[in-house]
């Protein structure tokens, strides 16, 4: 055991004493230390605490120091519960940046999460503020931490201060549920984007057939990362299903296997993806999956496009909400969108219960008619441009052989 005094001199020129005790053993690492404004006092406290220690060594066995900060503790939940989701995963890496994170988990008051809830909403230097929902999201993150380790870790947590300060953010409207998203893409936005995609494919500027995974999104209703995951031999054309491995959901994706029904739409983009022009630069390097590209690339390609065109605030997810919202509208029920959705509850389909069906509906076909028909007409244009530039260089050049000639 040893205990140090050490003489510090802070920012406004006044003098302090931070008393220290440090116990090293192969076994145990511990410390603690406190700060006095006298010297005297400082010295008393480690006298003091030493008898007490020497006294009653559990102290330094269910002391404050076997409590990570929370940083510590989320590194270690993270190694440990790993069926979790790259948003979630992501979300508690982030917090880890934070000052917050720095506290000991035993230690967080409700004034820290306040402090924290109000950093994240009016954000600062590299920081962007967030929405209600998002600072609630991290308060969440930390209430499944805490949970994590209480139950497995067996730490002595109290979490009625997160329960108190979520209670009272929630009641002040600093922090609240996100609002549920109704933004679906027009006709007009689907044929734009289906005509930038298209014209990318043809004009060999990709290898990725962004037209066909976005119209299979919309008639499969499947996540872009499910559409990664879709494997060719779990697709049963007999019973028209397919095995999804690993779906979404609240209680872990990890095992959560589950066969939605193909709709005869999702069919017929599925025959293009088998067609030998797609087949030939889609599938170049043998691959057992429909869609072998990065579930990233499909996110980041659809919304360049998106920026691109001008379309404001549509996401790739929205897509799975157009294929539901189109279910329903042919007058299927809610069991049977189910069968396509693989939603687990009916609560999150009551939204498309009794919609007023719209008219104009851009279906696949007709899309891709109007997109290889601008593109025939733009390669027609773009031949006439470039024999008018050439016949004008050429008339360029006899005028001024003429010219020399005289």
């Amino acid at each position: 055991m040893m205990g140090t005094v050490t003489k510090r001199v802070s920012a406004d020129g006044r003098v302090r004493y931070r008393a220290q005790i440090r116990i090293r053993t192969d076994e145990i690492n511990y410390s603690e230390s406190k700060t006095f404004s006298k010297k005297s006092l400082a010295t008393e406290w480690v006298k003091k605490r030493e008898i007490e220690i020497e006294a009653n060594p559990k102290i330094i066995e269910t002391g404050d120091f076997k409590y990570p900060s929370l940083k510590d503790a989320i590194c270690r939940f993270l190694s440990e519960a790993t069926d979790f989701g790259r948003t979630t995963i992501s979300a508690l890496r982030f917090l880890t940046t934070f000052p917050i994170a720095k506290k000991k988990i035993n230690k967080l008051s409700r004034q820290d999460f306040a402090e924290h809830v109000m950093l994240r909403r009016r954000g600062g230097g590299d920081i962007a503020p967030v929405q209600a929902s998002t600072a609630l999201h991290d308060l969440q993150h930390i209430s499944s931490l805490y949970n994590h380790a209480i139950f497995v870790w067996g730490f002595d947590l109290n979490k009625n201060e997160l329960t108190m300060a979520i209670d009272g953010l929630k009641k002040s409207r600093i922090i609240a549920k996100s609002n549920k998203r109704n933004r679906l893409p027009t006709s007009d936005e689907l044929q734009k984007l289906n005509n930038f995609f298209y014209t990318k494919w043809r004009t060999f500027k990709t290898t990725i057939p962004m037209h066909l995974i976005m119209w299979f999104a919309i008639y499969s209703c499947r996540r872009e990362a499910e559409l990664s995951r879709l494997e060719l031999i779990n697709f049963r054309q007999s019973s028209m299903d397919w095995l999804v491995e690993n779906i979404k959901s609240p209680k872990g994706s990890l095992g959560n296997h589950k066969r939605f029904h193909v709709t005869e739409n999702a069919f017929a983009v599925f025959n293009q993806f088998m067609k030998p022009e797609y087949k030939k630069r889609i599938y170049a390097e043998n691959t057992d999956l429909l869609i072998p590209f990065n579930a990233k690339t499909i996110g980041t390609y659809f919304r360049r496009a998106c920026r691109l065109l001008a379309i404001h605030d549509l996401r790739f997810h929205d897509l799975r909400h157009e294929g539901s919202t189109r279910l329903a509208e042919q007058g299927l029920n809610i069991p049977q969108i189910q069968q396509v959705t693989l939603h687990d509850s009916w609560s999150s389909l009551e939204r498309y219960v009794n919609l007023t069906k719209r008219t104009d509906i851009l279906e696949f076909e007709k899309a891709m008619e109007i997109s290889k028909f601008e593109f025939e007409k733009a390669m027609e244009i773009s031949k006439f441009d470039l024999g008018k530039a050439i016949a004008m260089e050429l008339a360029k050049a006899e005028f001024e052989k003429t010219m020399k000639n005289s």
